[in-house]
């Protein structure tokens, strides 16, 4: 579930188009990782922010892969 809520995040960044959205969402699910750690009593394993960061790497990065693959489309056609 984390893998997938963060791929969901990473296509949302892409979709905003601005650098400083896309390093937001990082760091936004890295403090998310940093709080659950201390408010927990038994703190989350790292591998679960490792998870949740090539969750939104692949979703970012599957977006620009995808827009790519349809700009040179659209450009073809033309």
């Amino acid at each position: 579930m984390i893998f997938a809520t963060a791929t969901i995040i990473g296509i949302a960044a892409g979709l905003q188009r601005s650098t400083i959205s896309a390093l937001l969402g990082a760091a936004l699910v890295s403090i998310a990782f940093m709080a659950a750690v201390a408010i927990s009593i038994v703190p989350p394993p790292l591998t679960t922010l490792f998870i949740a960061l090539g969750g939104y790497n692949l979703g970012f990065i599957g977006y620009l892969i995808t827009a790519d693959v349809l700009e040179q489309r659209r450009a073809q056609r033309q």
